[in-house]
């Protein structure tokens, strides 16, 4: 690759935002020049053709590049204003990281977190696709109809033991439901004509966030928010289970025997599969894993789930561990008033 065009340096500040080398490169050539088409790129950087289009596919995904649909189609950076910023927010959170790596704080305190905005449908789908194959004990949806169509061939490579939740709106056909109800991974499937927002997470640790009005497009004209940061994903899902728990549910299905335990990244559906098996007469116990909110130490224990509460103020539930006769209140992150904030839980039948 000639960098004739570029200097080390800038391709070095740009790395930092998690780029390859090749896609630092490209995007220092277009913050240079200011937009660029696929042929002055090949002639200037003398990138393969296949090549440069995967690097720009990339850069447009993670929000780098925007896309003129011209012909030919030009590629224009992002301000560059913007990108010095996210290159001193990054740099900033890798001091951090290190300052809290040498003062001795837990794992995790730094987690690195990353947000960027991906246009077009087919680059929004490609995020989507990625975070449905991450998910290892839970997904969960809110969608449109049009945006769920598009999406059924990534939800039947689901792993096995993926429990998948649903609301759609505005509604929902018999077709699209009976597709989704062939799919093993789907638990439940609820309908709310005002729903929401578009979201989809897996096991809480990261999500896609798009306008209900945008997910709604059947044209291209698509954007979406990507957040590598679990405290989004919860902070999504706990407003999205205030909706689920007044919508209309149009499938249910029973866990088998051979699906238990039933692993729970997320508080708030744990404690709504809780109370389903506690309304059905079901004997479960679960392991709980957080920590203490008033002390902040960690626990972990397994007891039997008791007095449920799920309204606009709290959603929790009482558990009184093996051995113990005192209940423990447990909520979920950010919780206050509960004895335990939960990150965790397993059902398990007794």
């Amino acid at each position: 690759m000639n960098s004739g065009w570029v200097s080390e340096d800038l391709v070095s500040a740009l790395s930092v935002l998690g780029l390859s080398r090749k896609e630092a490169m490209v995007l220092a050539y277009l913050l240079i020049k200011g937009e660029a088409t696929a042929r002055e790129i090949i002639a200037d950087l003398s990138i393969h053709q296949p090549q440069l289009y995967n690097i720009l596919s990339s850069l447009a995904r993670k929000g780098f590049v925007n896309v003129q649909d011209s012909k030919p189609k030009v590629y224009i950076p992002i301000n560059p204003g913007l990108i010095m910023e996210m290159i001193e927010s990054e740099l900033s959170k890798r001091r951090q990281a290190l300052i809290n790596a040498l003062s001795g704080q837990p794992k995790g305190a730094a987690q690195r977190s990353l947000i960027w905005v991906t246009r077009g449908i087919d680059n929004v789908l490609n995020n989507v696709a990625s975070l449905i194959k991450e998910a290892e004990s839970e997904l969960y949806i809110s969608s449109s109809s049009v945006m769920l169509r598009r999406m059924i061939k990534y939800l039947k490579g689901l792993r096995r033991g993926v429990k998948a939740y649903i609301l759609v709106y505005l509604d929902i056909d018999d077709e699209l439901l009976n597709e989704l109800k062939g799919i093993e991974n789907v638990v439940e499937v609820k309908v709310n004509r005002l729903g929401p927002y578009y979201l989809l997470s897996p096991d809480s640790k990261s999500c896609i966030f798009m306008l209900r009005k945008v997910s709604m497009l059947e044209s291209s004209d698509a954007y979406a928010y990507v957040f590598r940061d679990r405290d989004m994903a919860v902070h999504f899902i706990q407003s999205l289970f205030n909706v689920w728990r007044r919508s209309t549910t149009v499938y249910r299905r029973p866990f088998r025997q051979d699906e238990y335990p039933l692993i729970f990244n997320n508080q708030r559906f744990a404690v709504w599969e809780i109370l389903r098996a506690l309304e059905s007469g079901q004997n479960i116990k679960v392991k709980v894993r957080g920590r203490f909110i008033k002390t902040g130490e960690e626990v972990e224990f397994v007891g039997k789930p008791i007095d449920v509460s799920i309204s606009d103020e709290v959603v929790n539930f009482k558990a009184i561990p093996e051995g113990s006769m005192k209940p423990l209140l447990i909520g979920g992150t950010n919780a206050v008033v509960e004895d335990v904030e939960s990150e965790y839980i397993e059902i398990m039948q007794a």
